[in-house]
């Protein structure tokens, strides 16, 4: 029996035991093993010397005073189950936290590996599924469709419990094969107690060499400069979002000396500003392959994240106490423009405006331009697209928050009201309800033959790729003169 095979073994004889005494188990037995090896004896002889496996466990087992046929008999297979998933996680935590980002990533990179191949396993399983399927679908009836979809279950449930298998016996072989070599390196005490001077000074000494790069050392690398190059602009933009939010903290400090009070805003922009910056400090570290401080890390990212939390929600109050009002302050003066055009029968109107009556006006229209001058003055833009179609609009200059208007907004901001203080001009037309209605009828039909000549062009690029024409499509067609029925 080899090394690695006798201990594996001891190691599940002896899984009642806690972790820790079995381990400093292993690492005795480990010591006896190398002393043997080191005064000449092979693997196979040294763990020869310990006798029966069975025997010598049981005998270690009662020098705990534990009862092995007792704890047999309570031990059930679901116990055994959740200790071996439970020792399987244990195994696979140990193992990363030996590795590096490059060899984690080459790790992925052989773990898809084998699912893939295990994946590629379910081929002859599919070929007996189809088997099945073959002979179960001559009986034609109910009968033959319940025996295939019993022997698809199994056929699936079996393929199943292989993958689980297949997968946990190759992990095991190729990541935890070796464990006892590393857990007898990580306890040199017991080694030191078994050997002698004479023998410490005798020992040849070993010379570390390194493995040639394979393609997953070199594909894993790649990989890794891909993602450094990745972080790097993550980081750049990291970068922007820091100091944005500077900026942002600068306008909350000059807002809380103007005697404005949104405690909870300010917070927030002062935690998402700390956040970014811990943020940075993780993957600049990162990427210059430097050693971040852990334990300060997660401390901050907890207490900025409960911090948020918490700044958030009163971020929320304040703002929904806050009274947005979709006008001007009734200190400002609105200012009016109007101007008169004559229409005809099928006059289109197009823009942002809405109609009047005044039954004063026959065949003209008018139109007003209402808004507030205080910082930024308009002139009417009406332009004139067809014979038949107006667009109606307006055009800005001048446009400039003054002091006056900066002083009032943050006036009103004391007080928790906020006035809306970029008001797009009001336009409004004024017609006779007859003309009002014919107007709208105009635009009514105008959308519509709109619509209906996009409607033709898809219609049309279908009929020219060769699709089959819906009925809508090929009544479209006719009407135009363009759809021949076969």
């Amino acid at each position: 029996m080899k090394k690695e095979e006798f201990i594996k073994k001891l190691r599940e004889k002896l899984d009642i035991l806690e972790k820790n005494e079995i381990e400093d188990i292993i690492s005795e037995y480990l010591g006896y093993i190398e002393e043997k090896i080191q005064n000449g004896k092979s693997e196979e002889e040294a763990i020869q010397d310990f006798g029966d496996i069975d025997e010598l466990t049981t005998e270690l087992l009662k020098a705990y005073k534990i009862n092995v046929e007792k704890n047999k008999s309570e031990k059930n297979i679901w116990t055994n189950m959740v200790e071996k998933f439970s020792n399987w996680i244990d195994n696979i935590v140990s193992m990363l936290e030996e590795k590096n980002s490059k060899d984690i990533i080459k790790l992925i990179f052989e773990i898809a590996i084998i699912i893939l191949g295990i994946c590629l396993c379910k081929i002859p399983f599919h070929m007996l599924d189809e088997v099945g399927y073959g002979v179960f679908k001559t009986f034609q009836n109910s009968f033959g469709l319940g025996l295939f979809r019993i022997w698809h279950f199994i056929i699936e449930f079996a393929y199943l419990i292989f993958a689980i298998v297949l997968f946990i016996k190759i992990v095991e072989k190729r990541y935890f094969s070796n464990r006892e070599k590393w857990e007898a390196k990580e306890s040199p005490k017991s080694e030191k107690k078994t050997r002698s001077k004479k023998e410490e000074q005798s020992a040849p000494i070993l010379v570390e060499q390194t493995k040639p790069r394979g393609f997953f050392d070199f594909l894993a690398t790649l990989c890794l400069y891909f993602i450094k190059f990745i972080v790097f602009w993550i980081l750049l933009g990291l970068g922007f979002y820091i100091l944005g939010l500077g900026m942002c903290l600068g306008i909350c400090i000059y807002l809380l000396i103007k005697g404005i009070t949104y405690i909870g805003v300010y917070l927030s922009v002062l935690t998402l500003l700390i956040l970014g910056v811990l943020a940075f400090i993780w993957l600049f570290n990162w990427i210059l392959d430097r050693k971040n401080n852990v334990r300060f890390l997660l401390i901050g990212f907890i207490t900025t994240f409960i911090a948020l939390g918490l700044s958030f929600t009163y971020a929320s109050i304040e703002i929904a106490t806050t009274e947005f009002i979709n006008k001007m302050p009734e200190n400002y003066e609105s200012k009016e423009i109007t101007k008169n055009i004559t229409i005809t029968e099928d006059s289109i109107l197009i823009g942002n405006y809405h109609y009047e009556v005044d039954e004063t006006l026959n065949n003209e229209i008018k139109i007003k331009y209402t808004y507030y001058n205080e910082y930024f003055e308009i002139e009417p833009d009406i332009e004139y697209e067809t014979q038949n179609r107006i667009v109606i609009s307006s055009r800005y200059y001048n446009k400039s928050w003054n002091g006056k208007v900066l002083k009032d907004v943050l006036e009103n901001l004391k007080n928790r009201k906020f006035y809306n203080y970029d008001m797009s001009p009001i336009i409004t037309v004024y017609a006779s309800s007859e003309t009002i209605t014919k107007l709208r009828q105009n635009k009514e039909n105008w959308q519509s033959q709109r619509n209906n000549d996009t409607y033709y062009h898809y219609c049309k690029m279908e009929q020219y790729n060769g699709y089959e024409l819906s009925e809508r499509c090929k009544r479209v067609l006719r009407e135009n003169d363009t759809y021949m029925d076969d």
